[in-house]
């Protein structure tokens, strides 16, 4: 018992028996206390392709001293660099910078890396290095970069690779990885053609207009457009200014902003615009002007003509009289003495495209002639002998200060004429004694 006591006391006196119970203690907090219970360091890489939203950044929380997974490609064109977005993340729990290093320039080969002030850092990561500036956790930058072949050769393959290692903690790495496969460009380009237009004087006619990118490249478009018949044409953006939805196709009072070019678009990415054609107050009925639309980008190109056409109402007044007491047919005079009584015919007639509205006539009565009230009334039969229209279709007449005043058309009311179809003509009769 005694022994076992002095045995006890030796091992708790001697360090050599304390130091595995301390061990045991230490790995104890690590195990329970984690991540959090020192300070960590860690740069988080992520990439995308420029063209991509944020969303499809590659590589959040996947740290790679050499990437495997966290690798974008992309084709590049002549004249056309791949580009992507690299993302530089602070994923420690302090603040930090961080040293970037990456491939640069080289044979057939150009390499870019520009920061968000527009600054190539390609000399300092292909070089000693590019630090960052300090990051507080969970803070980010980007960098834009930029692969061109320059001396093009189909299918040849660059691989860039960026690298971010922790000024805090050396071991703390990450790295992406691009891609960039050279290959032939196929430029062309869809230009949507609406139907022919027509409006009436003094309106505007709106063609919806989509233009698309079908090659395999991005490429940008300029827009112009031409008139022959000295109309006012112009393009403009369907934004949605105003209260509409952007891209609809239907033009709102908003939409004035001018539009000459679709930007950069993605292969298959589209651009909707505007054609906007005054026909002058001036335009006469069947008038017509033609504009022309052209399209260019590189290496494509593409046209449409629409031809607009000013449609209105073409009035025109015919007369006759007929010497009823003597007999005869409506002609343009009638030979007549006082006491004779002479029919009246006046036709309206529309030779336009569109209805005419708010049809009046208003003629004064000769001195010479009486006319009966009961007389007037509204036909569309020329012959003078028909039965007279109904009021609500053909319009009424009457006569009012000396003179014969009539409403015609469809709805006309005792204030206000109605309207005339295309083609159609009222006849007005009356009749009137000679003095």
């Amino acid at each position: 018992m005694k022994l076992a006591n002095s045995n006890k006391s030796a091992a708790r006196s001697n360090p050599l028996f304390r130091l595995p119970a301390q061990l045991c203690c230490v790995l104890f907090f690590l195990l329970f206390m984690g991540k959090e219970g020192v300070a960590g360091c860690q740069p988080d890489l992520m990439v995308r392709l420029a063209s991509e939203t944020d969303a499809a950044y590659l590589g959040s929380g996947i740290y790679e001293g050499t990437a495997s997974v966290q690798s974008r490609s992309q084709p590049a064109y002549t004249g056309l660099p791949a580009q992507f977005l690299v993302l530089l993340k602070n994923a420690g729990d302090q603040p930090d910078s961080f040293l970037l290093t990456g491939a640069g320039s080289g044979a057939g080969v150009t390499v870019s890396y520009l920061d968000a002030g527009g600054i190539d850092r390609a000399a300092s990561l292909s070089g000693a290095g590019y630090r960052s500036a300090a990051l507080a956790p969970g803070e980010s930058l980007v960098l834009l970069l930029q692969v061109n072949p320059t001396l093009f050769v189909l299918g040849a393959s660059y691989r860039v690779a960026v690298t971010a290692v922790s000024t805090g903690d050396p071991l703390a790495v990450d790295q992406v990885k691009t891609e960039t496969v050279a290959c032939s460009r196929t430029a062309a380009v869809t230009v949507s053609a609406p139907p022919d237009g027509s409006g009436a004087p003094g309106t505007v006619v709106n063609y919806p207009y989509t233009i698309t990118n079908v090659g395999n490249g991005d490429n940008t478009f300029t827009l112009s457009v031409t008139g022959n018949s000295g109309w006012n044409v112009a393009l403009y953006s369907d934004d949605g200014a105003g209260g509409g939805i952007a891209g609809d196709g239907v033009r709102q009072p908003g939409e004035a902003q001018g539009c000459v070019t679709t930007g950069v678009l993605a292969p298959g990415a589209s651009h909707r615009f505007f054609l906007a054609v005054t026909i002058p107050e001036s335009g006469s009925d069947g008038a017509r002007g033609d504009s022309l639309l052209a399209v260019s980008g590189e290496e494509a190109s593409g046209t449409d003509q629409v031809s607009t056409s000013a449609l209105a109402a073409v009035l025109s007044l015919s007369e006759g009289v007929r010497n009823l007491t003597k007999g005869g047919a409506f002609a343009a005079n009638a030979d007549a003495v006082p006491g004779d009584l002479l029919q009246y015919r006046m036709g309206v007639t529309n030779s336009g495209s569109v209805p005419a509205t708010s049809v009046t006539i208003d003629s004064a009565v000769p001195s010479a002639l009486v006319v009966a009230q009961e007389s007037l009334y509204v036909s569309v039969s020329s012959s003078g002998d028909a039965a007279p229209c109904a009021a609500t279709e053909c319009g009424m007449a009457t006569i009012r200060g000396g003179s014969i005043v009539a409403q015609l058309g469809q709805g006309a009311t005792e204030a206000a004429g109605g309207s005339l179809l295309p083609g159609m003509t009222i006849y007005l009769f009356f009749k009137a004694q000679v003095q």
